[in-house]
């Protein structure tokens, strides 16, 4: 029995064998064309991207190359398809996977580590000693979908179970599209869990919110509001005033710790 014929779809959710994505070829240069569907492996899902987020990087990337590494240099002309931010709905499951169901809501996060460098085994995922090396005799297992691998710019993509997150029904999908932001700033170099912190972060605040000297306040709880088109009710606006006042307090905490002015 071959192992795709342990992978569970759904006749209620056909799945074409091709699809449309963005491709990388020279620098500055997308172009949309027919990719085949990957199939997920074991611990895999395949998701149907029903929206994305275009982040900073992906620019980057699109422009310079960096910081995406594609069979070991730079992706121009490798048939990469960029994007990182992205959500959707669990279209299959690789064998084994009993984790989600076909159907569900789910963002991702970018990275599966390969799970034996020191900083995977500290939990560290994210800054993976052996990023990129997932190809050829080379292969250590990591994965940073829209870095080393393809990503959110096609109508599928494979995800590892690590890295999904199923999505409340009350958030929207351009909203679940920002969540592998927070997760991603959760779980960096600088991180320090303190049980009891709450970050809430809108579409305008999430950058000031999430800047690297305030990675320390990030913790257990988070809440993502949508933009809004009305005012905040007087409780949330004291809520988040106590907020404020709290990320002042761990930014000049940070500051001084690392050597960079403040009290």
């Amino acid at each position: 029995m071959t192992s795709e014929s342990l992978i569970k779809t759904s006749s209620e959710m056909p799945i074409p064998s091709t699809m449309k994505a963005w491709v990388l070829g020279d620098p500055d240069q997308l172009t949309l064309t027919d990719k085949p569907v990957p199939m997920p492996a074991r611990a895999e899902i395949l998701v149907r991207i029903d929206a994305v987020a275009i982040c900073a990087t992906d620019l980057e990337i699109i422009h310079y190359g960096a910081p995406a590494l594609i069979e070991g240099g730079p992706p121009f002309n490798k048939n990469f398809t960029p994007g990182h931010e992205y959500m959707g709905t669990v279209a299959a499951l690789g064998p084994g996977v009993d984790e989600f169901e076909i159907g569900d809501r789910v963002t991702v996060e970018i990275h599966s580590g390969c799970g034996q460098c020191k900083r995977c085994r500290q939990g560290m995922y994210t800054s993976c000693l052996n990023y990129g090396l997932n190809y050829g005799d080379v292969n250590k297992g990591h994965r940073a979908n829209g870095f080393t691998t393809d990503g959110g710019f096609a109508e599928y993509a494979v995800n590892n179970i690590n890295t999904v997150i199923r999505v409340p029904d009350a958030m929207s999908d351009e909203v679940a599209t920002l969540v592998v932001t927070l997760d991603l700033v959760a779980r960096s170099d600088w991180t320090t869990i303190a049980p009891g912190c709450l970050v809430i972060a809108d579409m305008e605040s999430r950058q000031r919110f999430l800047h690297p000297i305030t990675r320390p306040a990030m913790a257990v709880d988070y809440v993502l509001i949508e933009p809004a088109s009305t005012p905040l009710s007087p409780a949330a606006q004291l809520l988040c005033e106590e907020l404020q006042a709290e990320l002042s307090r761990v930014c000049r905490r940070c500051r001084k710790e690392l050597g960079t002015g403040g009290a």
